[in-house]
């Protein structure tokens, strides 16, 4: 069974592996929708109060990472505190997710958002798919060629695509004059209960933030960069989403708000209508190359998921936890990765459209991360009073640190499967189930060999407490 390589990057790509996941972007250009929807021009309100959530959520990955250092990331998370069988339930669903992720995020809506700047691409019911294969070929070059070069593609990606927001928000803001107003940041008339849809919607674009958890064999000093990562994201995060929203909200027009969620790709629009062709054609690229830095973060993670469920005999042999010499990745988990993310992107993408196919599997893909963060906000106080054997002041803040994420995620998770939606959104819902039926199966039925969870900390914490 061979070891992933130690060593293969510092701080900064780890910050940017978790960045680059997030795609700022790709949600600035598109996806401000939603929360539009909810709560019109008082978006950026809800950036302000989704980071306090989203500082709730990196708390149990900041707790976690402090302390476990597995390729397996939330899997090991989980089963540290829970146990092996929903330890292996969420690694079932993660693997899913990053697949799913890639195949509709990074391919299906590259594919879909991209075709309509591309007329002659545009005209035909299948434009999208050529276009599709650009990231799909992109995201597996990089990961069959190792995390390092993964990782410096997604750094100078991410500092590409905030550099262009923030300094195009600053532009903006300026030339918007005497128009600037602080009415974004009140409720502008709009009731509590729309406020808090909206910060959820908010909150969950910051997903993939922890994403380098999974990274955390490979990364130098784990337990010292990471969880520093994980909040420097965030809060970064945080602040490219405040300055964007507030420019793009007032840039489209406080009185026209009403206009924005049904309009394709009303982040761009803003841009281009401030900073020219120029700027369209420099935020295009950079939102284009937000999904193809997206799937390479989602496969960086996905990948090393795989591949400790394989070193741990989680439906992969053991005989599959193979890393190249050369490079460093675990190249056959990454082709079964391959394989199923072109089924998966094909299908949904011929049965149902880029558009509508995407949604199908991102949406269910959302329904189960969901899962797996409450598991682990569940898991780290068991795992602290268990394990670490931490008296309540020490074991509080565990507790109670990770609750308004918590909180968070059973909202969302309850709005993805209520209402039940017309088809062919409700093939989320079924499929949602028939994931987490898979799952229970595969955790009970399962024998587990977990191993190389470095045990020595455990027990230096235990002592100390």
């Amino acid at each position: 069974m061979d070891q992933l390589k130690k060593n293969n990057g510092g701080f900064w790509l780890a910050l940017f592996q978790s960045m680059a996941f997030v795609a700022p972007a790709a949600s600035v250009a598109s996806f401000f929708t939603t929360g539009v929807a909810a709560i019109g021009g008082s978006l950026p309100l809800t950036y302000i109060i989704a980071t306090f959530g989203v500082l709730s959520a990196m708390y149990m990955d900041y707790s976690f990472a402090k302390r476990i250092s597995h390729a397996g990331g939330y899997y090991a998370f989980v089963r540290s505190g829970l146990g092996n069988k929903l330890g292996t339930l969420s690694a079932w669903f993660y693997l899913y997710d990053m697949i799913a992720a890639i195949a509709g995020f990074s391919t299906l809506y590259f594919g879909a958002i991209v075709a309509p700047y591309i007329p002659f691409l545009n005209t035909s019911p299948y434009g999208w798919l050529p276009l599709s294969l650009i990231p799909f070929a992109i995201v597996f070059f990089f990961l069959w060629n190792g995390l390092r070069p993964s990782l410096w593609y997604t750094l100078i990606s991410s500092v590409a695509e905030i550099s262009f927001l923030v300094i195009g928000a600053i532009i903006i803001i300026i030339l918007l004059g005497s128009k600037n107003t602080l009415a974004p940041f009140t409720l502008t008339g709009h009731p509590i209960s729309a406020l808090g849809l909206a910060t959820v919607y908010s909150v969950l674009s910051f997903v993939g933030a922890g994403s380098v958890i999974a990274l955390s064999e490979e990364i130098k000093n784990p337990r010292k960069n990471i969880p520093k990562a994980l909040v420097i994201v965030a809060l970064l995060a945080a602040a490219v989403y405040i300055l964007a929203s507030y420019a793009v909200v007032v840039g489209w027009g406080l009185s026209n708000i009403s206009s924005f969620a049904t309009s394709t790709n009303p982040g761009i629009t803003v841009y281009a209508r401030y900073l020219g062709p120029v700027g369209l054609v420099i935020f295009v690229v950079l939102v284009a190359n937000s999904f193809i830095s997206n799937g390479i973060a989602q496969g960086n993670a996905g990948s090393r998921t795989a591949y400790s469920m394989a070193r741990d005999n989680i439906l992969f042999s053991s005989r599959w936890a193979k890393v190249n010499e050369r490079t460093g990745a675990p190249r056959m988990v990454i082709g079964i990765m391959i394989i199923v993310t072109f089924i998966l992107m094909i299908v949904f993408g011929l049965i149902f459209g880029p558009f509508e196919g995407g949604t199908i599997l991102i949406t269910a893909e959302a329904a189960l991360l969901y899962i797996i963060h409450i598991l682990g906000d569940i898991s780290l106080p068991i795992y602290a009073k268990r394990k670490l054997k931490y008296r309540l002041k020490a074991y509080l803040p565990l507790l109670l640190g990770p609750m308004p994420a918590t909180i968070v995620y059973a909202v969302a998770e309850y709005g993805v499967f209520i209402p039940i939606p017309a088809y062919p959104n409700s093939i989320y819902v079924y499929g949602t189930l028939a994931l987490i039926g898979v799952g229970i199966v595969l955790a009970i039925t399962i024998r587990h060999k977990p191993v190389h969870v470095d045990q020595s900390v455990f027990e230096q914490e235990a002592e100390t407490k």
